[in-house]
């Protein structure tokens, strides 16, 4: 079947109200925060570069005695720089390299790597790709895990908040909100810590008991915990009880006036998502709206950016 009869078929199937909501356009909706990357895969000769790497001499490596755990750090190296070689940082007495933060010589001198977050003694390894030997090894300790997480002790749910914080800001570091009693991150609001200090998230709409945490992307720990509470929002919305087919009115709101929030009209019985003419309450208060042009009974919403409903009230289309 062509793309143009399941697009047909699809609109047929949602019915006449999501059909008139594609015609008005819909509300901008708010991107779900991608899960971070994934650990690199363990180096193989797949990665060898075209044309042969040139050696650079025997095998040495050197980098600072110390660095703070999570952070990222620069390794001068000479070496074979055969195809496959690659410099590593593993804990002291480790015999095998096992997804520790590696770089590929072929990227060239200095590379960098990432420190592992518990404190210890490291070494860093020159490894040959053709037989995994370990061609050169260098001491290394690695401090403990320093950093901090500065915010209000309460936010109002879909509001926007300030978060301050210190760390290591290693690669695919991140800052998020979760609920209290979370042992994994599952699609909260976010942010790079690449974006500095302060930088913001959106609280959940849900009142509750939540923290803060500090993930190192190095290997996927909560490095710091902040407890936060949210409240649930107020949400206010005065319309018309009464308005014409195909008037334009107002709706005055107040409301927590979060990232991709919207007022809208649509039937008492309409789904969760369901939308016709509406404003982002980004553009401020009142807002205008356009009521249908079928007669009955109706309600003007006020719908969080990530999705529900969080006040509505009633009104009639004559």
């Amino acid at each position: 079947m062509n793309r143009q009869n399941l697009f047909l078929l699809a609109a047929l199937s949602v019915g006449l109200t999501l059909v008139v909501a594609a015609c008005s356009g819909a509300p901008p909706a708010t991107p779900s925060p991608t899960s971070p990357p994934t650990p690199s895969a363990a180096p193989t000769q797949a990665r060898t570069a075209t044309p042969a790497p040139i050696p650079t001499g025997p095998a040495s490596l050197d980098a600072p005695d110390t660095v703070v755990g999570g952070t990222e750090f620069e390794v001068e190296w000479t070496g074979p720089n055969a195809a496959g070689d690659y410099v590593t940082i593993v804990k002291a007495g480790t015999t095998q390299w096992t997804n520790e933060s590696y770089f590929d010589t072929r990227n060239g001198s200095p590379g960098s790597l990432v420190a592992p977050t518990t404190e210890g003694a490291y070494e860093l390894w020159y490894v040959s790709g053709t037989d995994d030997a370990i061609a050169a090894r260098r001491p290394i300790t690695v401090s403990d895990f320093a950093g901090s997480l500065a915010a209000p002790d309460s936010v109002e749910g879909g509001t926007v908040f300030s978060v301050e914080w210190t760390g290591p800001n290693g690669p695919g570091d991140y800052i998020t909100i979760v609920e209290v009693g979370a042992e994994a991150w599952s699609g909260e609001d976010y942010f790079d810590t690449t974006e500095g200090s302060p930088s913001s998230l959106t609280a959940p709409v849900k009142g509750g008991n939540y923290e803060l945490w500090y993930v190192t992307r190095v290997d996927n720990v909560v490095q710091l915990r902040r407890p936060i509470t949210v409240t649930i929002p107020t949400v206010t919305l005065e319309a018309p009880a009464t308005v014409a087919a195909g008037e334009e009115f107002e709706v005055t709101w107040t409301g927590p006036n979060g990232p991709g929030d919207y007022i809208t009209i649509v039937t008492q019985d309409a789904p969760e998502g369901t939308y016709r003419s509406y404003e982002n309450a980004s553009t401020g208060s009142p807002v205008t709206l356009t009521a249908p042009e079928e007669s009955g009974a109706y309600e003007v919403r006020y719908v969080a950016g990530e999705g529900p409903t969080l006040h509505s009230v009633p009104i009639t289309v004559n």
